[in-house]
């Protein structure tokens, strides 16, 4: 069996994804947009055997170090979110795959692959320690949509539901794809990230909201939360696919903190998604899957939970080695804190 690897106009890749349940994540115009915007090369690896068939969206970039005799060296990664690998059928053994995907990878030259595995869509991980290794990050909520709609309300923390009807009684309002409001969001969303420290990772340009409402279409959603006055206190971006509802990216304007009115859209969303007949509201995790104050935020709308793993290869370990020489000569300095970063030369 030999596998390849798909670039994102290969009718071979949509007609995957139309057989087996997959996310937005998966997409070939989201997984080339994240390119776009991360300078990398947008690609899906495939292969088939005997029946089964598998599919992994990735980003191919040359590796940061280059003297001379390390140039034409890349690695893969996943784009942002949760691209995990697809298998179907989803029981079938990834030994025969991963093998082929470790000879790909060599003949384009690359040293390591990191994956983002999907929370809720499981994936079999009994093959996986022979080819590299799997890390437990952490769990993610969920809301499941086949409760009533009562249900999903009662699950709701009562600080979380006192919130909600204080935001009501004060005259806050909720707008479902007012696109007349998206600059607002952007900026929200780019004040909130900077408010809160985020990395560069998040601070997406302005140009990048409109190539993601151009990659989804109808798929993606504009939820704000508007105050008494009529501004937008919190927004944020929701996709469905599939079945399954994801919240994307939000932020609150710094003025309605106090009030949290971004609980008023988590209290509308799922009951909208309840409604369009969706499978799961996904809310996500913690920072880096930790269990941190945004997780707990998260945790008081369900009690359904699920596993975030991620999966690291070393496809050559010799060059492996000496870009984290290199990379150490380089940066003596660097964050002891962080020694789990994978790869490490990109620290």
């Amino acid at each position: 069996m030999t596998g390849e690897f798909l670039t994102p106009q290969d009718p071979r890749w949509a007609k995957y994804l139309r057989t087996c349940c997959h996310d937005f994540y998966h997409l070939p115009e989201y997984v080339a947009l994240c390119a776009k915007y991360e300078g990398a090369i947008p690609v899906a690896f495939y292969a088939e055997h005997e029946g089964a068939a598998f599919l992994a969206p990735l980003l191919i970039r040359p590796t940061p170090i280059v003297d001379g005799d390390l140039e034409g060296w890349y690695d893969a990664t996943a784009p942002y979110g949760y691209p995990t690998p697809l298998v179907n059928p989803p029981q079938a053994s990834l030994d025969r795959f991963l093998e082929s995907f470790r000879l790909a990878a060599s003949q384009r030259s690359l040293v390591t692959a990191f994956f983002r595995f999907h929370p809720l869509l499981l994936l079999n991980h009994d093959s996986l320690g022979k080819f590299g290794q799997l890390i437990h990050h952490g769990q993610t909520v969920f809301i499941d949509l086949s409760k009533s709609a009562e249900e999903i309300r009662g699950e709701a923390s009562q600080n979380h539901r006192r919130n909600i009807r204080k935001l009501l009684n004060l005259g806050f309002t909720v707008s479902l794809d007012a696109w007349e409001l998206f600059k607002d969001f952007v900026a929200l969303y780019l004040a909130t990230m900077r408010r809160v420290g985020a990395s560069a990772g998040y601070l997406f340009s302005e140009e990048y909201y409109e190539d993601l409402r151009d990659a989804l279409g109808e798929q993606l959603h504009l939820c704000c939360v508007l105050s008494p006055k009529g501004d937008v206190a919190s927004a944020g971006l929701f996709i469905e696919t599939e079945g399954i509802v994801q919240y994307h990216l939000g932020g609150t304007a710094d003025e309605h903190l106090p009030l949290a009115p971004s609980k008023l859209m988590f209290d509308f969303m799922p009951r909208w998604a309840h409604e369009r007949k969706h499978i799961v509201f996904h809310l996500g995790g913690g920072v880096g899957g930790v269990q941190d104050p945004l997780f707990q935020f998260k945790a008081g709308f369900s009690n359904d939970r699920a596993d975030f793993f991620t999966f690291r290869m070393i496809l050559d370990e010799g060059k492996y080695h000496l870009l984290n020489q290199r990379a150490q000569v380089r940066c003596p300095d660097q964050d002891p804190t962080r020694a789990h970063f994978f790869p490490q030369y990109r620290q």
